[in-house]
């Protein structure tokens, strides 16, 4: 444990480099390190040679000016803007509210204990002896357990221990472990994630055959025995038959239990069907819905004996006779095996989730939140801190501020960077607590505020992530941009272009001889809703096609087409050569909503021919935005002249 909280700790450290300007605009300038991330983002090919990045950098230098162009505009003031950015910056700030390096350590952690089983025997003294009957209920009261009689049996148990009586005796002697008169104490073999965080510490920090000094958790006391290790088994793929225990059962309801089981084996063993008999048979709840199979598991989740049986199949398709365990009689079979985790890669993929969801991530969050504090500068004001306390229990009781001495609502508690915090926030949260939450009201006001000032010094960072965290300012940064570009190219390009009509006539006129058929065809394109459909009109085309328009009105949606000359290249075929008048293009069905697409040839035009404004206006409309385009990001480079560090640009070159 000492290991992870050294490595945790020191994936804090970072260090800074001097960043580099590769070009400015105007007085503005972009970092080497910006161009960097975003040709690294956009260039799939690796691609460092020089003609790769002179041919991005003039891409992003246009980016820049649009957007600061945008600016200029004060686009970014717009409403919709702020509210997309807001909406995006919601969206990602949860993924920097912990260091993504600390749970990397953590699952590496897991990683390598997932690589050995251990074998445990283990003696609890609860600090209430209620505690062993219903766990969940006295975890949750508010009553106060004496602990001394508990300190004193877990010392007397570990006295014996050091004089070297043997485990299992001292564990039937102290242990209030219900099963302990049944297992003396041998709770089996467990790997990873099978034991409370802070247990699992121990076990795999224990050698072979040494047990543990007595260890205080929040329900009681632990001592751990490492009875032996071995290679981890990994997962079991299993179904299984259960013949549930009702609550007490009888001796005699047992043996029923135990003839049905033993004649289900051997239905099984003469080629009954498994899956058909735990659909019958079996008290599993999910049992009739997957014929019995069990989520995959591994050592530490069920009984010692369930587990041994399980993991002592050799052959999949290999059952077990009838067991039985405290839940009643098993028949197991073994669907499959798989092994643990072979490389770090596959442990990330198999253990992060796990990791996040496991009460191991406290350590990483209780370390992000130091380093919290410490980045946003957090200080202890000075204070009266037990006149703080007289003056919260005032408030606690009669939820109104009683100054006491030099406290009232505006005693300033501590600061952050640009902030601080006053008794005034501090007395509604400890009301709160001590009225809303029995667990937490039973610590001291000091720890009651040691958490305040985590919770305020999250939100503080949270709020102002963008002051702290690098990467998350690029990623905000990066979305603000982008969707400046596309405000501002609306406003400048698009929507003029659109709705200047004579401008993109008059384009057409000066350039009509670029707008010409190549080979090309008038064809009538057809979407039907379903294959069937599809295939209907296919089999009577020749008919359909002289009223097209007439088929498509009537087949109530089912059929929707519409007729325009295509070259021949944007036509399915396997060779253009093929396409004749006539001709049906391949079928092609989309998997996500099984609609049907296809193209019935109408007449096909051989040669060269020019288009009428109205055949091409669609590519009018593309190049005439294009004209304006270049003629603004002109106008942009005179208002902010471009100089690029020619030195920057040639150490990105990789050969």
């Amino acid at each position: 444990m000492q290991k992870l909280i050294v490595l945790l700790c020191g994936v804090f450290l970072a260090s800074a480099s001097n960043s580099q300007t590769l070009f400015t605009y105007g007085q503005y300038k972009v970092d080497k390190s910006e161009f960097e991330r975003a040709y690294a983002k956009n260039n799939p090919t690796n691609d460092y040679s020089a003609k790769a990045l002179n041919e991005y950098l003039n891409l992003f230098i246009n980016f820049k000016l649009k957007v600061q162009a945008a600016k200029d505009l004060r686009l970014d003031t717009l409403p919709n803007q702020q509210a997309d950015l807001l909406n995006f910056r919601r969206q990602i700030e949860n993924g920097f509210m912990t260091e993504d390096k600390v749970v990397n350590a953590l699952v590496k952690e897991a990683y390598v204990r997932s690589q050995k089983d251990i074998h445990i025997a283990h003696i609890f003294i609860p600090f209430d002896a209620s505690f062993v009957r219903n766990p969940i209920a006295n975890y949750m009261s508010n009553k106060n357990s004496d602990t001394t009689k508990a300190y004193q049996s877990i010392q007397k148990a570990y006295n014996e221990l050091k004089q070297g009586a043997e485990f299992a005796t001292v564990a039937v002697k102290y242990s209030l472990d219900p099963s302990v008169k049944e297992n003396k104490g041998d709770i089996g073999y467990i790997t990873v994630f099978s034991l409370p965080y802070d247990l699992e510490n121990i076990a795999y920090n224990l050698a072979p055959g040494k047990f543990s000094v007595p260890y205080r958790s929040r329900s009681g006391y632990h001592i751990l025995n490492n009875l032996g290790e071995r290679p981890a088994y990994g997962k079991m793929k299993a179904a299984q038959i259960l013949l549930s225990y009702t609550p007490n059962p009888t001796d005699e309801e047992k043996q029923k239990l135990r003839h049905l089981a033993d004649s289900i084996y051997g239905v099984i063993q003469k080629g009954g069907s498994f899956e058909a008999l735990a659909k019958q048979f079996s008290t599993d709840r999910n049992g009739y819905l997957t014929g019995g199979v069990m989520p995959d598991f591994g050592i530490g989740k069920f009984d010692e004996n369930f587990e041994t049986a399980a993991f002592g199949l050799k052959q999949n398709g290999d059952v077990t006779p009838p067991l039985e365990t405290s839940y009643g009689i098993h028949i197991l079979k073994r669907l499959g095996r798989v092994p643990p985790p072979t490389d770090t890669a596959q442990a990330n993929n198999l253990f992060r989730d796990q990791v996040m969801k496991d009460s191991r991530i406290q350590v990483a969050n209780h370390l992000f939140d130091l380093q919290v504090l410490k980045m946003i500068g957090y200080k202890k004001a000075v204070y009266d801190e037990k006149a703080l306390w007289l003056a919260t229990d005032s408030f606690v009781l009669k939820s109104s501020v009683i100054p006491v001495k030099n406290i009232n609502d505006k005693t300033v508690l501590f600061y952050f960077a640009r902030t601080n915090k006053k008794a005034i926030e501090w007395f509604p949260y400890a009301r709160s607590i001590k009225t809303t939450s029995p667990e937490e009201a039973k610590l001291p006001y000091r720890e009651l505020l040691e958490k305040f000032t985590i919770l305020t010094g999250r939100e503080y960072y949270r709020k102002h992530l963008d002051d702290y965290n690098p990467e998350f300012r690029a990623q905000l940064n990066e979305f603000k941009e982008g969707n400046l570009l596309f405000e501002v190219m609306e406003k400048q390009v698009w929507s003029k272009s659109s709705s200047d009509t004579a401008g993109i006539r008059k384009y057409f006129v000066q350039h009509k001889d670029k707008y010409v058929w190549g080979p090309s065809a008038d064809a009538i394109f057809f979407t039907t809703s379903d294959r069937q459909s599809a295939v209907e009109v296919r089999k009577d085309i020749s008919d359909i096609a002289k009223n097209w328009r007439v088929q498509a009105d009537i087949s109530n949606g089912k059929v929707i087409a519409d007729s325009a000359r295509f070259e021949l290249t944007q036509i399915p075929a396997a060779n253009v050569a093929d396409i004749k008048p006539g001709m049906l293009s391949p079928l092609l069905v989309n998997d996500q909503d099984s609609s049907a697409t296809f193209v019935y040839v109408i007449r096909v035009y051989t040669n060269p021919g020019k288009r009428s404004f109205d055949e091409a206006k669609g590519l009018v409309i593309n190049d005439y935005q294009g004209e304006l385009e270049k003629k603004w990001i002109a106008q942009l480079k005179k208002k902010y002249p471009v100089v690029v560090n020619q030195k920057v640009l040639q150490s990105l070159i990789k050969k």
